[in-house]
């Protein structure tokens, strides 16, 4: 028979584990045998079993939830995770196409937060392969039936100075003594994006009842978009993270950048499900080891690939009738990119 392998359970957060044991009685000193046969309970152990259940019912049931989330390798509460789901369909609403939620921005956002809570950190996926395409079989020009391993889904180890750089972006720079040097440079401390989403959603659900007597997720899209705009204006900047990127950064411009990512960065960092985000934006995603084009060693020549989908000696098939124009968006990047050059080009040598 095949060994059994459980998964590890993710680690309580010491914060919470002592709030739970504070709120525990003592253990007796006199415990009922643990034998299977010894079932009934005596009346002090009757009396220690209510005592744990009150315990349990004065515990503020926020942390409880926090804990139980934590036990199964989770971050958000359920509430926190609803409303994240629909902040971030708020930054690309679903329509003909999926919206940020269904793409898996959540799903990526917590993994992210979680990142250092497993025994392997979920920071740098490996490579420099996935699995979504073959090996090229270079004898003919064609594709192999073999694909290779996914080494996008076995996640990097950290060195040591990584693991102190994602410990301060994730819990905070308080918490990493070896950076106290940086937050005297910054004159501020590095506030964790652990804390960041905690506080963040918490605002936009007082911002939802302030203006419309109710929480987030239960508002129509128009007010959830009227409350989206109103926690953008009214929150304060993240110092830290302004001073390093150059751009005022606050709670939704975290917000922003993680859900971009997560609809359309790699599946293997858990958004982007079953590679929707590529395909809504036109995107191939990683195409090693198959490239777009084939050597044959028959022919001494390149051949296209057999999918037909990035012919290198004719026109893309949805290119046929002319190239695609630019968006509005494509065309302004296009014409900057031309005065920037225009200007580097006038600079004398």
């Amino acid at each position: 028979m095949a060994k059994l392998r459980f998964p590890p359970l993710a680690r309580i957060p010491a914060d919470l584990l002592r709030e739970v044991q504070a709120a525990s009685p003592a253990p007796d000193p006199h415990p009922v045998s643990a034998s299977p046969f010894n079932l009934r309970l005596g009346r002090r152990q009757f009396l220690k079993a209510l005592g744990i259940l009150g315990a349990l019912a004065a515990f503020p049931i926020t942390r409880l939830e926090r804990a139980m989330a934590a036990v199964r390798g989770r971050f958000f509460t359920q509430h926190e995770r609803a409303t994240l789901e629909a902040l971030v369909d708020r930054i690309i609403p679903p329509d003909q196409d999926p919206g940020a939620s269904a793409l898996g921005a959540a799903d990526y956002i917590e993994k992210l937060l979680t990142a250092l809570d497993h025994r392997w950190h979920s920071i740098f996926a490996g490579g420099p392969f996935s699995n979504r395409n073959p090996y090229p079989n270079y004898d003919n020009g064609t594709t192999k039936s073999r694909h290779p391993y996914d080494h996008f889904r076995r996640f990097l180890s950290l060195t040591r100075t990584q693991e102190l750089y994602w410990q301060a972006q994730l819990f905070g720079s308080a918490t990493v003594p070896e950076l106290a040097a940086l937050d005297a440079q910054f004159s501020a401390p590095l506030v964790g994006l652990r804390d960041v989403y905690r506080q963040g959603l918490a605002a936009v659900d007082a911002k939802a009842n302030q203006l419309f007597a109710a929480d987030f997720i239960d508002l129509t899209p128009t007010m959830q978009d009227t409350v989206f705009d109103a926690v953008d204006s009214s929150s304060p900047a993240d110092q830290r993270r302004s001073q390093t990127s150059g751009n005022t950064l606050n709670f939704i411009g975290v917000l922003i950048t993680h859900t971009l990512e997560g609809c359309f960065g790699a599946p293997e960092y858990g958004g982007n499900h079953d590679t929707l985000g590529w395909q809504m934006i036109g995107l191939e995603g990683d195409s090693q080891p198959l490239g777009f084009s084939i050597y044959s060693l028959a022919t001494q020549g390149y051949n296209d690939r057999p999918d037909g989908m990035h012919p290198m000696s004719a026109p893309n098939p949805n290119e046929i009738a002319g190239p695609i124009a630019l968006s509005a968006d494509g065309q302004r990047i296009q014409n900057n990119i031309a005065h920037f050059s225009d200007l580097v080009s006038a600079c004398p040598p």
